[in-house]
Parts: C-alpha cells; sequence; structure tokens
C-alpha cells in the first residue's frame, strides 16, 4: 500500500480550520428523536419532514415486496434488472404529477447527474448561485457551459440569457436546501419562454411538504404544464429513499439511452419502489402531516428572528441560524447537543465563506415542547455568548 501521509495532512489542516466533516453513528427513532453518543436527543438535523421513515404501512409495504421481488433488483434496467414494478411505480408518479414519464434513479444525485449530463451535452446551462452540487457535477459531466446567477435573481438570469442567447436549460431548485427560500419560479418560467430556454426544477425539499397534496412549489404555482422536467426525491419527506426525473416520454425515453446513470447503474432495490408509493398514499390520506411541518416552522421562525437571529429569507421548514464563523457554528451544535438537541453545523464549501450557520429542520414529529426546548436552549447560548 502507498503511503498517504499527504491526505493525512490536508485532513489536519481540514481540521484546524474548523472544517473537517466526521462520521457520527446514530439510530433514527420516530417522532424527531435520535440516539447519538447514548444519548437521547431531539433531531433538528433529518430531512425525514412528515416523520414517514418508521411508518408501518410502509414498512409493510416494502416487506411485501421484498418477499414478492427479493432483496435487491439483480441488474440495470437495460439488462435484466427491468421489474415490472418499477413500470408501476413510474406509471403511479408520472399520473400523480401530472407529467407523461418518470424515470426512476436510486438517489437524488443521481437523478441530478444522470438527466443534465444526458440533456446538456456541449450546451449552455444557467444555474442558481446556490442550487445542488449535483446539478453542477451533472454540467460538468456534460462539457456543458456552465453559467450561474446570483442566488432568486431574475435580472442577473435575464443578463445571461441576453449575453448567451444559444438554446440551453435553466436549473433551479423550488427551495432551496440550505437557505430555506422559494425560487421565484413563476418568473424564471417567463424568462425561460421569453429566451427559448428550457428549465428544470429539483424539488427535492418541496417534495411532500408544498403545494396542492404536496405535489410541490410547480404545482403550487400552477406551473406544471410550463416546465419541462421536474426532479422528485423520496428520501426526504417521503422516508423512504430514491428519486425520479418527471418529464414528457421523449425525454424520458433520452434518459434511458444517453443517461449514464440509468443506463450504467443497478436498479434500485424493488422494495424501495414500493415503499415510495406507500408513502405517497399515506401522505396524501394523513394531510396533517404537511398542515403540522408548515405551522411548526412558522412557529419557530417568527420565535427566532423574536429574538434578533438572522434566518436569511427562509420561508420554509429548513430554517438556517447564521453565525458567521465555522468556530461559533460549531460551538452552537455543541453546546446543543449537551441541551438535549442535535442540531447541524453547516460550514463552507457547502455555504459561502461568512455565513455558516446551523440548520434547524422541522418535521411532523417536532411537537410544540420540542420547538420551545430549542428556542430556550439558544436564548441561554446567545446569553452566554455576549
Amino acid at each position: 500500500m502507498q503511503n498517504h501521509s499527504h491526505y493525512k495532512r490536508l485532513l489536519e489542516q481540514q481540521k484546524a480550520k474548523g472544517l473537517l466533516r466526521e462520521l457520527n453513528p446514530i439510530k433514527i427513532l420516530p417522532e424527531a428523536k435520535v440516539t447519538k453518543d447514548q444519548e437521547h436527543l431531539i433531531n433538528f438535523v433529518s430531512n425525514n419532514y412528515l416523520d414517514l421513515s418508521h411508518h408501518p404501512q410502509i414498512i409493510k409495504a416494502m416487506e411485501v415486496a421484498l418477499t414478492e421481488y427479493g432483496a435487491g433488483s439483480t441488474g440495470s434496467r437495460l439488462l435484466g434488472g427491468d421489474l415490472e414494478i418499477f413500470h408501476q411505480t413510474e406509471d403511479y408518479l408520472a399520473k400523480h404529477k401530472g407529467f407523461e414519464a418518470a424515470r426512476l434513479y436510486a438517489t437524488g444525485y443521481m437523478a441530478n447527474v444522470g438527466f443534465i449530463s444526458a440533456v446538456c451535452q456541449r450546451k449552455h446551462i444557467f444555474c442558481d448561485r446556490l442550487v445542488h452540487a449535483s446539478v453542477i457535477d451533472g454540467a460538468r459531466l456534460a462539457g456543458a457551459k456552465i453559467h450561474r446567477f446570483k442566488h432568486n435573481d431574475v435580472e442577473d438570469l435575464e443578463r445571461l440569457l441576453q449575453k448567451y442567447p444559444d438554446e440551453g436549460w435553466i436549473a433551479v431548485e423550488s427551495l432551496y436546501s440550505m437557505d430555506g427560500d422559494f425560487a421565484p419560479l413563476a418568473k424564471i418560467v417567463q424568462l425561460a419562454k421569453k429566451h427559448g430556454q428550457k428549465i428544470v426544477v429539483d424539488e427535492a425539499h418541496a417534495e411532500g411538504v408544498w403545494g396542492p397534496q404536496g405535489k410541490g412549489l410547480v404545482h403550487e404555482w400552477g406551473l406544471e404544464k410550463q416546465v419541462d422536467a421536474v426532479i422528485a426525491t423520496y428520501g426526504k419527506a417521503y422516508g423512504v429513499a430514491g428519486a425520479c426525473v418527471l418529464s414528457s416520454q421523449e425525454l424520458a425515453q433520452w434518459l434511458q439511452n444517453q443517461s449514464r446513470a440509468f443506463i450504467y447503474s443497478t436498479a434500485m432495490s424493488p422494495a424501495i419502489a414500493a415503499g415510495i408509493v406507500a408513502s405517497l398514499q399515506v401522505a396524501e390520506r394523513e394531510s396533517w402531516r404537511r398542515v403540522q411541518v408548515q405551522e411548526r416552522s412558522t412557529e419557530l421562525r417568527e420565535s427566532l428572528q423574536n429574538m434578533g437571529i438572522n434566518t436569511l429569507n427562509s420561508q420554509s421548514q429548513i430554517i438556517p441560524l447564521v453565525m458567521g464563523s465555522n468556530e461559533k457554528a460549531l460551538k452552537a451544535a455543541q453546546y446543543l447537543q449537551k441541551e438535549g438537541i442535535w442540531a447541524a453545523a453547516i460550514r463552507e464549501p457547502t455555504v459561502p465563506r461568512g455565513t455558516a450557520r446551523l440548520r434547524i429542520n422541522i418535521t411532523a414529529g417536532h411537537s410544540h415542547l420540542h420547538i420551545d426546548k430549542l428556542i430556550c436552549a439558544l436564548r441561554n447560548f446567545f446569553k452566554k455568548e455576549l
């Protein structure tokens, strides 16, 4: 084995800057609870927005699929792994969202990389500055000409569209994962039409929580017939795993012929496909979950703003608490853990330098008592810091 001391030195440098990423084994429990370092904590880190990951009906559906189809798909969709349940799931998802077709991917990351790399080959792509890393990775893989506009700034987007008029794609998220704010989708769609560009919207953090029946913000604003593709994920609000691209039949056919992440990857476990459908059905029946996430989010956000905490322009269940320095963000996270609360410290390069933060995620499992405990702990932390 080669000497890897070079990487050791680089890791030590990362640690000195407060940027070292480390794994922390946990056990996720229902009702926004987690066991970490042998402590029982209130979980404000999880993306399990609807608190569905332990729902018995979803687990049962997955158990049935395991018995019927086995543990794995045994191959890629194009070579031995094209199980009936995948077609049934894709048909269900397309109908649910009102699109012609859906194509399943194992993760949201793979869906973005697979889609962007297939449709943007040597084209222009106009990305919001805060789009997920997977969009940028897909664009690089495609050899696309990448143009990044200021976050949610439609004037800056139009400036770029005028400067680079060749046909391409606009890529945005409907709800941004680190700032918790919504994209001005209606205005962006208008610009796409005006300049003859196609548009893809990543609904990863809006799916399940926002829009009619949790269909996302594209549906909330009635834009489902005006966007070219939507990326939907099922490992966040729906508590399972996997993702899909919703699009026209032509784009779906293109993906299964050109998307390397689709062609060259073993298909997801059939149990995951069964779990996705079951989770959507449970979420539709138990709409109180979606309502509770939104109400608890508003409750916490207003309390934090009254305390003078910078929550940026959050409009959602994702609430950033900007601390500024990496050191302060880590210190706040450590203090909260001592108080029985798990909150994530987010640092560069995930967020811009100088905007290190705690990211608070609200779920349907959070009670008023959980919110009150967090507010009390934060108030005490900031008193100590003065």
